[in-house]
């Protein structure tokens, strides 16, 4: 069942198709470098061997292609339909295993070390799952209207919620809620590193940082609002913030608050590699390719990919080999050569 929210969400992918287009001041050529200060980079950047022509992707057929997490083995990806979560094994391609949800499943997450997977449900309850076993550990009560993001913090010690109620909570991992945070509407959270920090990305307003015990504002980074797909990612090391906003992909560095790119790019997602090599994000403007940039935005590396349609996910394998995109399909990319390792389709040829 559509609600007003997700009704709304695709609106907006409609709205930002149209844009692709038509907006002048968005990047429109594979590999063009979004504007951004002419400095140097102390990443060590790594380039991709060109395409092999004669690899050819396998393909799997998930009931449903929105992919959100590898499992820590690096070999299973999982996927959420509307009421469950399937683990397909990428070396034999089949669907391994299925968690079944007592109701539909508005989002879901998995933690660090790959043993705990979180949903939430139609009646803004989050259930807390064993992944080896199944079993629901804990049931959290407390959002009064949908409950869009949850995420882990890497240190493995709290589950952080973010609801159209207007509220931000945190959670330890037996279930009790710590504290709340009231910032708006606030449409996507992500974690720093360390844990310390939290990011959110608003309806309206700017991308705000908050200290995670004391709920503090540290900062305001700026851009002018989300959508329900937004999200903010941390770099491995803490230094910058990705967040894919209504009117294009923003890049910060956080120490200074620097906007590296402020919005020149017509993308829906963008993820950090955990080994820290790259910056991901699929240009829409550029049929959907995925772009390959240095950590810090200085350079582009190479356009890989490319799916038939929006992508509003992607993520990392926990060893950087594998990049997923989620949309229309699931394509899984080798990094190794940038070659389309795995794809999910409706049917196979």
């Amino acid at each position: 069942m559509l609600r007003a929210h997700q009704t709304k969400f695709l609106l907006v992918i409609v709205f930002l198709l149209i844009a692709a287009g038509c907006s002048p001041n968005r990047a429109s050529q594979v590999g063009q470098t979004p504007t951004q200060p002419n400095t140097s980079s102390s990443t060590p950047i790594a380039t991709l061997p060109s395409l092999s022509a004669d690899k050819k992707a396998q393909c799997f057929t998930p009931v449903d292609f929105q992919a959100f997490a590898f499992t820590s083995d690096n070999n299973h990806i999982l996927i959420r339909s509307s009421n469950g979560v399937r683990i397909f094994n990428l070396i034999t391609l089949q669907q391994e295993s299925y968690l079944q949800a007592p109701q539909d499943i508005i989002t879901a997450a998995l933690s660090p070390d790959g043993e705990l997977l979180a949903w939430s449900l139609e009646d803004n309850s989050i259930q807390l799952l064993r992944l080896s076993d199944h079993e629901v550990l804990q049931t959290m009560t407390g959002h009064t209207d949908m409950v869009t993001k949850l995420r882990f913090s890497p240190t493995q010690d709290l589950l952080v919620s973010a609801s159209h109620d207007f509220t931000v909570r945190f959670w330890d991992l037996q279930g009790n809620e710590l504290r709340s945070l009231q910032a708006g509407q606030v449409l996507g959270i992500g974690i720093s590193p360390g844990g310390s920090t939290l990011a959110t990305v608003p309806s309206d307003g700017p991308v705000t940082l908050w200290n995670v015990d004391t709920l503090e504002k540290v900062r305001e980074l700026g851009g002018s609002g989300g959508y329900d797909t937004s999200d903010p990612a941390f770099s491995p090391d803490g230094q910058f913030l990705a967040a894919d906003l209504v009117s294009g992909l923003y890049l910060w560095r956080i120490a200074d608050a620097e906007v590296i790119w402020d919005g020149t790019v017509n993308s829906m997602t963008a993820a950090f590699s955990p080994d820290g090599r790259f910056l991901a994000y699929v240009d829409i403007s550029a049929d959907n390719k995925i772009v390959l940039a240095s950590p810090d935005g200085s350079q582009i590396i190479d356009t890989v990919g490319g799916e038939q349609g929006p992508t509003w996910d992607l993520f990392f394998s926990p060893n950087s080999q594998l990049l997923a995109s989620g949309g229309v399909e699931v394509q899984i990319l080798d990094m190794s050569d940038g070659s389309v390792r795995y794809v999910g389709k409706e049917t196979c040829p």
